[in-house]
């Protein structure tokens, strides 16, 4: 019965942990909303399908607790307020304070030639300071452009981004560490080899007769002579 009544109070010392744990990220995460990006030399469609992907990529982090964009337009229509052409600070703070959230997320996708550009910033709606700013440039079809995107949403979280999305947009992934041996371990094997020495010891000890004494082994052998150079078939 005792071991039974040790296993359940495990249990619940393991589920408060956990519950601890989950607590802890949950309040690392704050509340965010993501307005539609501007689009400049891209179509409205492909702007919002970016703006979505890298709302998307940031609920991935686990970083923010994101609005949906469902329950963003209808409070802001509930409210009688467009986000449409909200592309100042002072109009984003102004929305956040109307969604109730702690940061919100504003940019915009260009398109100059053949190159993309990305500008992205995450900003307190609290203090109006921005908190993170993200800008990439990207040459290339506008499939790539939604890694890049994807990149920047682990950007604004401040986090590495995974070795998949990393490979996915090309980014050479770092070689592992190799972990030099400590010098412990020569203290270890130093230490080994003293042992053995001991060891050694105390059986020679064991080897003594009865009267403590060592056997005698005798006088040492006289060492050989030196041998006779032969010269010329001389003896």
């Amino acid at each position: 019965m005792k071991v039974k009544n040790c296993i359940i109070l495990f249990s619940f010392v393991c589920a408060g942990l956990h519950a601890q744990d989950a607590e802890s990220v949950s309040d690392t995460r704050r509340t965010t909303a993501v307005l539609d990006f501007d689009g400049l030399g891209i179509t409205t469609m492909e702007s919002i399908a970016l703006t979505q992907r890298l709302a998307g990529e940031m609920v991935n982090t686990n970083a923010f607790i994101l609005v949906d964009r469902s329950q963003m337009e209808e409070i802001l229509q509930e409210q009688g307020f467009q986000q449409s052409g909200c592309s100042s600070a002072e109009c984003a703070v102004e929305i956040g304070n109307l969604l109730g959230v702690q940061q919100m997320v504003s940019g915009s996708f260009g398109k100059i030639g053949e190159t993309y550009t990305i500008e992205t910033k995450l900003f307190s709606v609290e203090t109006s300071e921005t908190i993170r700013a993200v800008n990439k440039t990207y040459k290339g079809a506008v499939d790539g452009l939604i890694t890049q995107v994807e990149l920047v949403a682990w950007d604004l979280a401040g986090l590495e981004p995974p070795d998949a999305l990393k490979e996915k947009a090309g980014i050479p992934l770092e070689e592992p560490k190799i972990v030099k041996k400590s010098g412990s371990k020569k203290w270890l094997l130093w230490g080994g080899l003293l042992t053995l020495a001991g060891a050694g010891a105390a059986y020679a000890m064991s080897q003594q007769d009865e009267g403590g004494v060592l056997e005698d082994l005798g006088e040492p052998p006289d060492p050989p002579s030196a041998p006779r150079l032969m010269f010329g078939g001389g003896r």
